[in-house]
């Protein structure tokens, strides 16, 4: 039955501000209309009674409206967070020197997004750490097509200059 209450569920799931001002500004409409319907009878008409129903009912729906996009609203930033969240994990896994653990976060996330360049240089330097150069360089060769790529360049090519050393330093000893 609360779910009908416009922000409630968005204080409960979120606990954000605003599904608490829409909660309060329903509530507050559905005082004045149960004040003028039952206690204040005689101060307002039956057509001016109709009209305040129907700017309630309007009230309602927009309330709700607003609830819900919000909502949705959330649901995507909490999913980009989520992401964020993710990449955080792994650079302090990474940082640490823990491997395997930065690398079983990191493969999940390129299974669902391919293109995630952030991730994939991560994921070309844990290769260089790990001495498995082929397939760090195969990362920054796709890395280096994709069109978004432009503002990595640096980065990309400090890689292949590092595998590069890296090599030739195994192959000498």
């Amino acid at each position: 039955m609360l779910s009908f209450w416009p922000g409630y569920r968005g204080i409960v799931q979120y606990g954000h501000w605003t599904f608490l001002v829409i909660a309060l500004l329903f509530g507050l409409l559905l005082d004045v209309l149960l004040l003028t319907n039952f206690y204040w009878t005689a101060m307002i008409t039956t057509g001016q009674r109709n009209i305040l129903l129907i700017v309630f009912f309007i009230a309602w729906f927009g309330l709700f409206t607003v609830a819900v996009l919000k909502s949705q609203f959330l649901n995507v930033m909490s999913k980009t967070d989520e992401k964020d969240k993710t990449f955080r994990e792994a650079i302090l896994l990474y940082l640490r020197g823990d491997w395997f653990g930065t690398e079983s976060l990191l493969l999940p996330v390129i299974k669902k997004n391919p293109r995630d360049i952030e991730i994939l240089l991560l994921l070309a330097t844990l290769y260089r750490h790990t001495q498995r150069y082929n397939e760090a360089l195969e990362i920054l060769n796709k890395l280096s097509l994709f069109e978004n790529a432009g503002h990595w360049f640096p980065e990309i090519e400090t890689e292949r200059k590092l595998i590069t050393e890296e090599k030739a330093v195994v192959v000498e000893s």
